[in-house]
């Protein structure tokens, strides 16, 4: 590779990393308070565009601003329809990015980088961003001067002169090759910088400049649609509604494309002037068509990418407060509501020794979204239950509501002992790939199926108000203490005959047994408090 082409290739590492760094820091200095701009729009469609223009003179990169708002309407932050107005302000926004990249400043490009480099140095670590932004100025300028420097190598060359003679004949093949490069930089403003350094150099007319402007604009579009395609629906409709703009824009003035030339030609003299105002012009006519017609325009992408209906939020499906006032029946629905928490919470308990044989991240995460169904209805259910208080009870009324606060309290407490406890055990295992024994692990299942079977005879003894089922989870929870501190013993035992696998897991496997003990002391605490709940005897520690 000769020193031409390293030069070229240098300004163009250089104009990016300008345009990269001028827009990091640009964001620190300005950017926190977009979120609360977006956060205030209104319907007002001037303030609304104004939005996105100034979006991108933050951000310096109109592909950037409008990720950011697909990002915004992917959280219902903002309609489709302010998103589209924001997109047309963020389009002629990014133009003035370019009208300053026209002004051939090459001769101050290191000044710029000399002053930037200087308050970097010299300014606090708060205001260091200032200096790398205009240290970032510099460097597009600089890289801009260097493309043309190499461009000026170009002037003679045949195979280039060849190439762009074709570019001239097939404008549609041009307009490709734009696209593609800008997809691939992810910068319009880093394709016209190229562009302009082309032009600079005087090797790239106008009129070959045109279907390269245009399919620059195009590919602005991938950045944002790549954003939307790891969000919802409604992001998605916001990057299709940035390539429907940009390509109803392109397919409108293609077949104009002289008429185009002739028409910028004249509103300078210069050529980097002209190819600037070439994609002012574009996308401000795109803006003045638009801006009226986006309501139309919302519609038709509504239509063309209709929402995916959402799953419905995770409620309480029994807890009417349409029968408060009915103690009888209202008693019945929170039972209802009490037993499906049950449910959640039995099956985080069976699924939490699945995650210690499987060794499986994804069931954890299982167990974590069921503990936040299980924490909605332990509110909602207390919340019906002091509602509930507010009516007169009688006396056997006010025991059945202490009964249900008590299960829903318990249940709680499991369930939060199952994903604080008991998880973060799970997850130690499988990051640092240990392993039980054989028979360790069979006596911890063994363990497991017990509380287990504990936790389903208390949830039937509830259910069927059966006081010899209750009085059968406090003798289970009698020999489940036997059980547990007979398991340390032999756990002990494996410990001092060397096998590994104890040694490796032995801090684990005590806690395991411990923290499941402890979720039969709540279940045993549900069947103690609600037999001796009236005979006024003290709540048993868990």
């Amino acid at each position: 590779m000769n020193l031409t082409w390293i030069t070229l290739f240098g300004g163009i590492c250089l104009l990016i990393y300008g345009l990269h760094i001028t827009r990091e820091n640009l964001q620190k200095i300005a950017g926190d308070r977009l979120r609360n701009i977006l956060s205030k729009l209104t319907e007002n469609r001037l303030f609304t565009f104004l939005t996105g223009f100034f979006m991108t003179l933050i951000l310096q990169s109109s592909s950037a601003a409008i990720a950011m708002v697909v990002g915004f309407a992917s959280s219902a932050l903002l309609t489709l329809t302010q998103a589209m107005i924001i997109i047309l302000g963020a389009d002629v926004g990014t133009t003035i990015t370019v009208q300053l990249l026209a002004f051939h400043v090459a001769d101050y490009s290191l000044l710029l980088v000399i002053i930037g480099f200087l308050l970097f140095s010299f300014l606090g670590i708060k205001k260091q961003a200032y200096g790398l932004f205009v240290m970032g100025i510099g460097f597009i300028f600089l890289g801009m001067w260097q493309m043309g420097e190499a461009g000026q190598s170009f002037k003679d060359s045949q195979i280039l002169l060849l190439s762009l003679q074709l570019l001239k004949d097939y404008a549609f093949v041009s307009f490709l090759i734009s696209a593609v490069l800008t997809a691939l930089l992810q910068s319009s403003a880093a394709s016209l910088g190229i562009i302009l350094s082309f032009a600079h150099a005087g090797i790239l007319p106008l009129a070959q400049a045109l279907p390269l402007i245009i399919g620059a604009n195009i590919g602005g579009c991938a950045l944002p649609l790549l954003v939307s395609l790891k969000l919802g629906d409604r992001g998605k409709q916001v990057a299709f509604a940035h390539i429907f703009l940009k390509a109803f824009g392109a397919i409108l003035i293609f077949p104009f494309l002289g008429s185009f030339e002739t028409l910028v030609s004249w509103t300078a003299t210069s050529e980097s002037r002209q190819i600037a105002n070439a994609h002012f012009l574009f996308n401000g006519a795109l803006a003045l068509l638009f801006i009226p017609l986006t309501h139309f325009g919302a519609s038709f992408i509504q239509k063309l990418f209709p929402l995916k209906p959402e799953p419905e939020a995770f409620r309480p499906k029994y807890l009417d407060s349409h029968v408060l006032s009915t103690p009888s029946f209202a008693f019945g629905q929170a039972s209802r509501e009490v037993i499906r928490m049950a449910g959640i919470v039995q099956e985080m308990l069976e699924k939490s020794m699945v995650v210690f044989r499987k060794n499986d991240l994804m069931v954890l995460a299982d167990i974590e979204k069921l503990e936040e169904r299980n924490d909605i209805l332990y509110r909602e259910i207390k919340k019906y239950l002091l509602q509930l208080s507010q009516q007169t009870l009688s006396p056997e009324q006010a025991s059945q509501q202490s009964d249900l606060i008590i299960l829903t309290c318990d249940l709680e407490n499991i369930g939060d002992a199952i994903v604080k406890s008991i998880l973060p055990l799970a997850r130690i295992k499988i990051v640092k790939k240990l392993f039980f024994s054989e028979e360790g692990f069979k006596e911890i299942r063994s363990f497991h199926d017990q509380v287990v079977q504990n936790f389903q005879l208390t949830i039937s003894a509830f259910t069927n108000q059966n006081s010899e089922l209750y009085k059968k989870v406090l003798e289970n929870k009698e020999h489940l203490l036997h059980v547990e501190l007979h398991l340390r013993e032999n756990h002990l035992i494996r410990l001092r005959h060397g096998v590994k696998e104890a040694f490796d897991t032995s801090s684990l496997h005590i806690e395991i047994l411990s923290h499941f003990g402890k979720i039969n002391s709540f279940i045993s605490n549900i069947a103690y408090q609600i037999l001796h709940k009236d005979n006024g005897t003290h709540k048993e520690t868990a």
